[in-house]
């Protein structure tokens, strides 16, 4: 008879389960105040790896002056944009399908003038964004549901969608503080 030792390295590698990495991908739209004024939105990419958050953001934010329609298209518009490229780490914790995080970077950013199709570059600076922001997402594998979530396709997976709410700033030459909601695709913890 041939035993092999319960301690064998073949024993212990087939327990070893594998699981998904942390990473997804988030749509952020809001408001900012602060030196611009006015619609907010960007999207980011995060990876985590334990409890650390690694996040690049891009973000912008239009300050609108004026705007013209001829019935229901812009014929004239004048507004400010700024936009932020960032990286960002920090710290996110996760409880069963809730998370919250934290995080604070350095950015680069840069300032627009918008007048009807010219735009002239005021200005860029490096800044230093934080972000605070809780999020809701499934809590274990399911189907994948397209078409409003109705039709169920597929294998169980762990990859899906979440919802959330972020307060976010930048603080540089040209401050900035902001409220928006946060819609995500990836997988958002360990399943």
């Amino acid at each position: 008879m041939n035993f092999s030792p319960i301690n064998s390295q073949e024993n212990i590698d087939s327990l070893k389960v594998k699981t998904n990495p942390i990473i997804f991908t988030d749509l952020n739209v809001g408001y900012a105040n602060g030196a611009l004024k006015g619609i907010s939105g960007g999207i980011s990419l995060n990876y985590q790896a334990k409890d650390n958050l690694f996040k690049f953001r891009f973000f912008r934010v239009e300050d609108i002056e004026k705007i013209d329609f001829f019935l229901i298209f812009p014929i004239n518009s004048i507004y400010t944009t700024l936009d932020e490229y960032a990286f960002l780490y920090g710290k996110r914790y996760i409880e069963d399908g809730f998370s919250y995080h934290f995080s604070g970077g350095i950015s680069y950013n840069k300032e627009k003038y918008h007048n009807n199709g010219n735009v002239t570059t005021k200005g860029s600076f490096v800044g230093f964004p934080l972000e605070i922001g809780v999020g809701w997402f499934k809590s274990k594998k399911e189907r994948f549901r397209v078409f409003y979530g109705l039709i169920p396709v597929g294998k169980p997976t762990g990859f899906g969608r979440s919802f959330g709410i972020k307060l976010y700033a930048n603080i540089a030459k040209k401050s900035y503080v902001g409220l928006g909601l946060s819609f995500g695709l990836g997988w958002h913890k360990k399943y």
